[in-house]
């Protein structure tokens, strides 16, 4: 489709193993946060951002379809929240895109993985020192720019950003064209900057334990 289309040649697939939830709840962060829709044309700015490339947004909004929790135009370029998705926000957001996500288990086969970055500490060290030599954001000029020299490509950078946003330590701007770090990580000195990756690597299996889910069949209570 379009929107999964958008996000063009200069994104290669996310890791199989990022097909989750969790992930899929930053795509429809987005959305909601731009009114609960989006084109074709908004795609790339709003998704690229959050590390989220062409062939895993197609699998969310396979997905997503699927479970009635968006609808999409008849030209294929306009996606739209369902009502029930659009109101509602964290756990109760998630709980609902979960549950889309076992139903499709449940008919297509294991889909429901937990996602573990691949990337080492020194790597995103190096990353992160890129940001910060580029006055802590960056923009999609600015990766082209200061990310080829250092031989990181699209994959390993939206494995960082991920990384990143999901401690604490980054962020991306409402428009969704910018990823920042924060003030402290941005001011902090670099040579930690390994360390506390390893850190955040080496307890993440225990921070994001694989989802519990509980579904309730036909009538019952």
């Amino acid at each position: 489709m379009r929107i999964a289309a958008a996000l063009g040649l200069c994104l290669v697939a996310a890791p199989a193993l990022a097909f989750t939830p969790e992930r899929a709840a930053l795509m429809v962060d987005a959305v909601r946060a731009n009114g609960c829709m989006m084109t074709g044309d908004q795609a790339e700015g709003m998704l690229a951002p959050l590390g989220l490339g062409g062939d895993e947004v197609q699998a969310f909004v396979d997905t997503l379809f699927g479970g009635e929790l968006i609808t999409l135009s008849e030209d294929f370029d306009t996606l739209t929240l369902s009502e029930a998705l659009c109101v509602v926000e964290g756990d109760e957001s998630l709980a609902l895109i979960t549950a889309a996500f076992v139903a499709q288990e449940a008919e297509m086969g294991p889909l429901l993985e937990v996602w573990r970055p691949g990337f080492t500490a020194e790597r995103g060290a190096e990353f992160v020192g890129a940001v910060r030599g580029a006055g802590c954001i960056l923009t999609e000029e600015a990766a082209a720019q200061v990310l080829p020299p250092l031989g990181i490509g699209p994959e390993e950078s939206r494995e960082v950003v991920t990384v990143l946003i999901d401690s604490g330590l980054g962020a991306v701007s409402e428009d969704g064209l910018t990823f920042s770090l924060t003030a402290d990580f941005c001011a902090a000195d670099a040579a930690g900057d390994a360390p506390a990756l390893a850190q955040i690597l080496t307890d993440w299996e225990a921070s994001h334990p694989a989802p519990e889910v509980h579904i309730q069949s036909g009538g019952d209570q």
